[in-house]
């Protein structure tokens, strides 16, 4: 996570992350929002992603979803001139900047938000500009749709990996490398033994 932004530029507002070509690759989703906060709260929000990026215990409630392949929150401040060399403008607030990659529907996505993690969520967007603090999760489904952007391009290696799928296959591929390893040490009947213990080890991934 970042705490803040001097460079880049920001894409134009879509009306919904629903069925845009922009947000959605196979089973991907991309999720981007940039709402603005509160002045008074921004020291705080700062201080908490400053947190977030350092200690894991903080990390601990978004790391719990497995579906989630990334996430990141950054306070901007200021945005660059379209054609000035190292030229900015000021905004009139900071604005809180999120951007989010995950399996399946956003809708789906912003359930798990609003019911397991409704606290985190109030904390960091509850002093933003009209934040419908969850739950329920409509009135929150229909907040985002409404600050949320489509994305320009959207690149993904595995488009049709999940990333159930991914630990998976990094689970099978560490297990096989150990398997081998200890294969050449071992008899026959060893091997066997080691080979079984393999599979039922990593039957679930299989």
């Amino acid at each position: 996570m970042s705490t803040q932004v001097r460079t880049g530029s920001v894409p134009a507002a879509a009306a919904t992350p629903d069925g845009r070509s922009g947000n959605t690759l196979g089973r991907m989703t991309c999720l981007t929002l940039f709402t603005p906060v509160r002045r008074q709260w921004s020291p705080v929000l700062k201080a908490a992603l400053w947190l977030g990026k350092y200690v894991p215990m903080a990390q601990k409630h978004i790391l719990q979803f497995d579906f989630i392949h990334f996430v990141r929150w950054t306070i901007v401040r200021e945005l660059p001139h379209s054609g000035g060399a190292g030229q900015s403008t000021r905004l009139n607030y900071p604005y809180l900047f999120f951007e989010s990659n995950f399996d399946g529907p956003w809708r789906h996505y912003i359930d798990a938000f609003a019911y397991i993690i409704p606290t985190d969520i109030r904390f960091v967007w509850g002093r933003g500009i009209e934040f419908p603090a969850p739950p329920p999760a409509e009135p929150l489904k229909a907040w985002i749709a409404r600050n949320s952007m489509e994305g320009g391009t959207y690149y993904c290696a595995y488009p049709h990996a999940s990333t159930r799928m991914v630990k998976g296959a990094l689970s099978v591929s560490e297990g096989m490398k150990r398997l081998l390893a200890d294969a050449e040490r071992q008899s026959p009947e060893e091997f066997k033994a080691a080979y079984e213990r393999f599979l039922a080890d990593q039957q679930a991934h299989l």
